[in-house]
């Protein structure tokens, strides 16, 4: 996996290594160093599409424009934290349903209880119920959402303690905020400080609408 000091990634790595694609796949803000391929299992090919030419990828345009693609093009298209540098994020969804072929997936992750970071800019932070309700305004279906993070503690942990570089500290940090969340969810169950109310971030995955 690759090494990040970042709870919020480790997350999104574990969660992404359980994805398994097929086909023709486009990666949406992504670029041929993105370290998060080699994580996704299945036969598959993926393209990389990006805005900024110097990200090398293998082409480039403005998501939240009419992207240069034939409709039902692909199997699958991923928006790996993209969607909160998008300005009309709902358009890129509309143009993603567009270029997958029915029955195809949209699989993405997000932040949610993280900093600000421009990349060029950064516009937006979504729930659950947003996220559910942008992607079946798109036309998908079999919608999942799932919180990436454990609570309160982890929350505490990436803004306090992700910026240290030594990994074997910033390990047992993470240990520690980790098994604080764990305990209060186990004393209180859906309590205000677990991850249904303060994740990281989220997965999301939907199907096409034939």
């Amino acid at each position: 996996m690759t090494k990040t000091t970042s709870f919020l990634r480790i997350e999104e790595y574990k969660r992404l290594s359980k994805v398994s694609l097929t086909g023709r796949v486009l990666d949406i803000g992504g670029s041929q160093k993105s370290g998060y391929h080699e994580l996704l299992k299945g036969s598959h090919e993926i393209t990389t599409a990006n805005i900024d030419a110097e990200y090398g990828a293998d082409l480039i345009f403005d998501a939240e424009a009419t992207w240069p693609i034939e409709d039902s093009s692909y199997d699958a298209i991923l928006f790996i934290n993209v969607l909160e540098h998008l300005y009309q994020p709902q358009r890129a969804m509309g143009e993603a349903s567009r270029a997958l072929v029915p029955g195809g997936r949209i699989i993405g992750v997000v932040p949610f209880m993280f900093n600000v970071h421009a990349s060029p800019n950064d516009f937006f932070r979504y729930t659950k119920s947003a996220l559910e309700r942008m992607l079946a305004d798109s036309g998908f279906s079999q919608i999942q959402v799932e919180e990436l993070g454990t609570g309160a503690f982890s929350v505490v942990y990436h803004a306090v303690f992700a910026v240290i570089r030594w990994r074997w500290l910033a390990a047992i940090l993470r240990g520690a905020c980790r098994g604080l969340d764990t305990f209060l969810a186990r004393m209180k169950p859906g309590n205000r400080m677990s991850a249904e109310y303060m994740p990281l971030g989220y997965y999301f995955e939907a199907v096409k609408t034939d």
